[in-house]
């Protein structure tokens, strides 16, 4: 597929101004992810070179998760949205093994240190991710107003939660997704996964990708670095590869 097949629609682009997400859609088939999985299950028995989080970043030093991450699929559908220069900020691993905890309610832009918090996020399924496995779940619209958030329970994977007071889940989306499959959200978009109650494993692949105006406040690691993956960056705000 060429890359130009990958550019959103108007009606797309609508949709996420509206919704505040998109897909599912496509990255490989998932025979294809399935036969990745093996390696990138390697990466994520070992320590990344400049720190010990597995989960965390590891496009900087693993190749599979850097052609993932940086796929035309993804690159090609942000900059119809987010305009022509993008650089990927980080990489966040989400394995739920059964029994894992419940993500709580969230927006994402509350845990980052970025001024202006004006990122895109794509989620992309390594294994199936179901109602069973506990999918991830998504309120449409939910972008358009900031919600506060406070500590959160003991039986939650985060530290910090939506105030559910304020949060409206009666609308929520069930994003079921195969290996391979991906969808798309923005820092304000409202989301969360359930504890995962069944006997099957459940990895995701976030991609966080931020505009050249966006400053970041706090870097990972000391080999931490921004890398150009669409357009170019003509502020140089931040550390780059």
């Amino acid at each position: 597929m060429r890359n130009g097949k990958y550019m959103l629609t108007a009606e797309e682009r609508e949709q996420f101004w509206e919704q505040g997400y998109l897909g599912p859609y496509t990255l490989c088939s998932p025979e294809k992810m399935l036969n990745m999985q093996p390696e990138i299950e390697n990466v994520l028995e070992t320590d990344a070179p400049d720190h010990r989080n597995r989960v965390h970043n590891r496009h900087l030093d693993a190749p599979i998760i850097h052609e993932l991450a940086t796929h035309p699929a993804i690159v090609k559908r942000m900059a119809s949205i987010y305009g022509p220069d993008l650089l990927l900020w980080r990489t966040n691993f989400f394995v739920k093994e059964p029994g894992a905890k419940e993500i709580p309610w969230h927006q994402d832009f509350n845990y980052w240190p970025l001024e202006p918090p004006i990122i895109i996020s794509a989620w992309i399924a390594v294994d199936s991710a179901t109602l069973e496995n506990s999918c991830l779940q998504i309120v449409p619209g939910s972008h358009r107003k900031v919600i506060p958030h406070v500590k959160a329970t003991s039986d939650m994977a985060f530290g910090q939660m939506g105030d559910l007071g304020f949060v409206d889940a009666s609308s929520a989306v069930n994003l079921e997704m195969q290996p391979g499959e991906f969808v798309l959200f923005n820092e304000r978009t409202l989301h969360h996964s359930e504890a995962n109650r069944s006997d099957k494993r459940r990895i995701g692949l976030a991609v966080r990708v931020i505009l050249p105006i966006v400053k970041v406040f706090d870097w990972d690691a000391p080999g931490h670095e921004l890398i150009v993956i669409h357009g170019a960056d003509p502020v140089e705000f931040n550390k780059r590869v």
